[in-house]
């Protein structure tokens, strides 16, 4: 509010367009990067940008550090392309300005970090090259040198260049030592030198050398001690603690470091509750951590209100501690509150940034899930609420970032007239408000007026919602309140949901310590009907069920394979065997897989009887039981059926001159296989256009992708021809950072060390998921580039028009396999059409046999066309198959899964 007060006057006073106007602009994108509201910080960057190069021009100094502001910008929201060209305009005004080393030096690493995000590793290490040869001189200060070292060390150690990284540690830890000697020889009073022994205990920490980073440590503090100066070590040094095991001397390190901080801000110290009280949960003083989050939460809601993040997680804190302390009732009414609060932020959050953004929230957040879960399992298995808390909790997170790609506002609003896209920045401009105000909390506008203004713009926003939701159907399918009453209406009465979660248990009692070991994670499923209370079973360790997986895919994907009925048992006996008795007699299952299971044919699971389940239940897939929701919101369909088939993927393009912007670079750089001919997937798309009446079918080289991109909602889009997913990157060890501890006081409560679902983030640049699958088209063999380079990936397939589309069949390779993430559902083509609004699916495992195929889809689209339900259409036809004798093993006839909607196409 103040900074926005001072931008207004300097206007007033001085001109939109003045020196002070840019002064004030600058000071006021603080508060937006403390908030994270990058879509009002990107205006004021730009607006600063834009006054800068009047004022002084776009070679001037101050222009070229503008550039950087808005590269970092661009950086956090995930725009690496636009972050590279700002911060190499911004290096070439820069040397063009000054041949300064240690001014040049900023510009450089920028630069190098975005070129190893990038991928670009040559022209990145270059880089880091030339800044270390910028820093390896005498005239520069040690302090600068050794920080230089440690970011590159960092990005060498993340990006799996550990045999770049450990002589650069090793260079940074020899040049502390030196200075260090040197400064306790020639001048021991020196004020640098209780921050060079920190710094170098750092560095031993980040080595894994805890007993000298620890003797580094306690030097730095006796000297601070000394000098009777608040350093900050304390409280790093009981980080150290914790890690080699050692929580009660951490606990005595935390209250000095808390007792000094008391005397410069008492309001600062209290911060330190946090911590502390995780410590105490861990030696086991539960009635003191439960006294602190309590002062914690009443200082909290002081500052910020009921309603802020910060006090969610507080909630959650102390909620952890009365699971430890054996007071399930308390426990479960702060995990209810703090969940509410984490659902209101996480509905904000999700509504700005990017996918990558909302991944790296979840990572974060991961661990609120595996909380609650663990609180049903292991303190409340009999409380009917408890499990209410638990499966409405998975429903809210569990593939949600899938629905925020699907209601991203950039893809909804290119579906909207000019007049109506007012509305989203209507609704745009009123979300950001409610989210400074929620950030800044009561404490400047008084209890009172915080509260009419808080809720005026959710009246507000409330309003705006419905009228964008009757003009678009994809924002009215995200928008809708998630909650268990709604999910189970929409459930069908003979129906049971089957929702799978793949979680990390954990004891609250347990401390924490860097050698750490978690329990292996587990799988468990939540049962619910139209009606009644949800059943939670835990079914055992993730590790043999997705061995037993890996096996039972092999043995069904191949009809030579003769143990597939005796590992189907196997898999079933893991899985399903505990989820039937909780059925209750219901054949239709609605099943919500996670992690490996999310590529299960479990149709083909071998019951104790020896039959395969589709001859008991009809199986219909979901990323989630939130899915009913989306589905229970119809739209018109703007054509009949279209069919894609047997492409001619030698084509050449049809305009071999037409580039434009292309989508060669938007698919995997480890795409580069030759593609075979498919002649039976022309045979099938006769016999499926003869099922079809009047439907359009491309073939040859007229299945491209550019007419695949140009359908618009046709009632069934049936794609006969080579789907893929590459295999996952090889992953890296990303190795903890232990240097997350700062020498300030914490501001929020920390995520208890070891807590469930504790994520390590690391800053490697990982190939997006939806550039790794796709379809082959018309041309793909050509390796062209262009707008029709013959690939569809899933990237472009989520930017497909098929809201309206009742049924998409993919007849293809493996094209219902996608990269198995777990909270998030399959990546891959299934991801993206439910995206790009499909209704319903059909998708296969692995790749299927031509004849077996076109006799599938004959008999699936027969049956579609008499008005059977989807998902049961398909199971009829896969038992017809099943019955014959060539066609009996599971390969012919279990590749199909259905997915979405199962009511009947009208």
């Amino acid at each position: 509010m103040l900074y926005q007060e001072l931008l207004a006057h300097a206007e007033k006073q001085h001109g939109p367009e003045s020196r002070e106007a840019l002064t004030a602009l600058t000071f006021l994108t603080g508060p937006y990067w403390a908030a994270n509201r990058l879509d009002e910080l990107d205006t004021l960057v730009q607006r600063a940008l834009t006054l800068t190069r009047k004022l002084d021009g776009e070679h001037s100094m101050t222009y070229a550090r503008q550039l950087t502001q808005y590269a970092t910008l661009m950086t956090a929201r995930n725009q690496f392309a636009s972050a590279q060209q700002l911060y190499e305009q911004s290096l070439q005004i820069q040397e063009g300005l000054s041949q300064d080393d240690q001014q040049l030096l900023g510009a450089v690493q920028s630069l190098a970090v975005a070129y190893w995000m990038a991928n670009e590793r040559a022209r990145a290490i270059a880089l880091f090259d030339r800044a270390l040869a910028m820093v390896d001189k005498p005239s520069v200060p040690v302090m600068l040198r050794g920080s230089t070292l440690w970011m590159i060390v960092s990005q060498y150690h993340y990006g799996g260049r550990d045999d770049l990284a450990k002589p650069l540690a090793k260079k940074a830890i020899d040049l502390y030592e030196a200075e260090i000697a040197r400064l306790e020889r020639d001048k021991p009073d020196d004020f640098q030198l209780p921050g060079m022994l920190g710094q170098l205990a750092i560095s031993y920490r980040q080595s894994g050398d805890l007993a000298h980073a620890e003797q580094a440590f306690e030097k730095a503090i006796a000297l601070g001690q000394k000098r009777n100066g608040f350093s900050g070590w304390e409280s790093m040094l009981a980080e150290l603690k914790r890690a080699q095991g050692k929580p009660r001397e951490a606990l005595a390190l935390l209250e000095t470091a808390q007792a000094a901080l008391r005397k410069i801000s008492a309001k600062t110290a209290v911060g330190f509750n946090s911590i502390i009280a995780e410590v105490c949960r861990e030696v086991g003083d539960y009635p003191r951590a439960e006294r602190l989050l309590g002062e914690y939460r009443a200082d909290l809601e002081k500052t910020y209100g009921r309603r802020h993040p910060l006090y969610g997680m507080a909630e959650l804190s102390t909620a952890y501690v009365y699971m430890a302390s054996g007071k399930p009732a308390l426990a479960e009414q702060l995990l209810t509150d703090g969940l509410e609060i984490a659902e209101r932020d996480l509905q904000l959050v999700l509504r700005t940034g990017t996918e990558a953004d909302h991944a790296v929230y979840f990572a974060r957040n991961g661990y609120q899930l595996d909380m609650v879960i663990n609180f049903e399992l292991g303190h409340a298995p009999r409380s009917a609420s408890a499990a209410r808390l638990g499966l409405t909790t998975l429903l809210r997170r569990k593939g949600r970032v899938l629905d925020a790609a699907a209601s991203s506002l950039t893809t909804i609003r290119a579906r909207l007239s000019p007049q109506d896209k007012q509305l989203l920045d209507d609704l745009a401009s009123a979300r950001a408000q409610l989210a400074k105000l929620t950030v800044a909390g009561p404490a400047a506008t008084g209890d009172d007026d915080f509260a009419k203004e808080v809720a005026a713009l959710e009246d507000q926003i409330q309003k705006l919602e419905i009228q964008v939701g009757q003009k678009s159907a994809a924002y009215r399918a995200v928008s809708q309140p998630i909650v268990l009453p709604a999910v189970q209406k929409a459930i069908p009465r003979d129906a049971r949901l089957v929702e799978i979660v793949n979680y990390q248990p954990s004891d609250p009692r347990a401390p924490y310590s860097a050698n750490q070991v978690l329990p292996p994670r587990k799988y468990a499923a939540y049962v619910v009907g139209k009606t009644g209370d949800p059943v939670l079973v835990d079914l055992g360790p993730a590790a043999a069920i997705d061995d037993a997986v890996e096996q039972f895919r092999k043995a069904v994907s191949d009809p030579d394979n003769d143990r597939a009925t005796e590992l189907g048992h196997a898999l079933f006996a893991l899985t399903l065997a505990k989820v039937v008795p909780a059925l209750g007699g219901a054949t239709s299952v609605l099943i919500a897989p996670d992690g490996a299971l999310n590529v299960v044919p479990f149709s083909a699971l071998v019951d104790d009887r020896g039959e395969f389940l589709v001859k008991r239940y009809t199986f219909t897939y979901l990323t989630s039981g939130r899915d009913l929701l989306r589905l229970g919101i119809k739209t018109k369909a703007q054509g009949g059926g279209v069919i894609f088939a047997d492409p001619k993927f030698d084509a050449a393009p049809a305009t071999p001159g037409a580039h434009g912007p292309t989508t060669r670079g938007r698919r995997s750089a480890d795409l580069n296989q030759q593609w075979r001919p498919l002649p039976g997937t022309g045979q099938e798309a006769d016999a499926v256009g003869r099922q079809l009446r009047g439907a359009t079918i491309f073939r040859g080289a007229d299945a491209t992708e550019t007419a695949l991109k140009g359908v618009h909602a046709p009632r069934i889009l049936h794609l006969a021809t080579h789907g893929f997913f590459l295999r996952d990157e090889a992953p890296i060890d990303p190795a903890a950072d232990p240097t997350a501890a700062t020498t300030a006081a914490p501001t929020g409560p920390t995520l208890p060390a070891g807590a469930p679902g504790a994520a390590t983030l690391t800053t490697e640049a990982r190939e997006n998921p939806l550039l790794r699958s796709g379809l082959a088209l018309a041309g793909a063999n050509q390796l062209r580039s262009g707008n029709d380079d013959g690939i569809l990936t899933a990237m472009e397939a989520a930017g497909l028009d098929l809201w309206g589309t009742k049924l998409v069949v993919l007849s293809a390779c493996e094209t219902g396999v996608g990269k198995v993430t777990n909270g998030d559902g399959v990546y891959g083509l299934r991801r993206a059409l439910v995206i790009a609004g499909a209704e319903s699916l059909v998708m296969s495992l692995w790749q299927v046999d031509d004849v077996a195929t076109r006799d599938l889809m004959a008999g699936y689209y027969a049956r579609l066309t008499a008005g059977k339900p989807r998902s049961s259409a398909l199971r009829e036809v896969q038992l017809e198959i099943q019955g014959k004798p060539k066609y009996a093993h599971p390969y012919y006839w279990a590749s199909f899964l259905p997915a979405g909607d199962n009511s009947p196409i009208k």
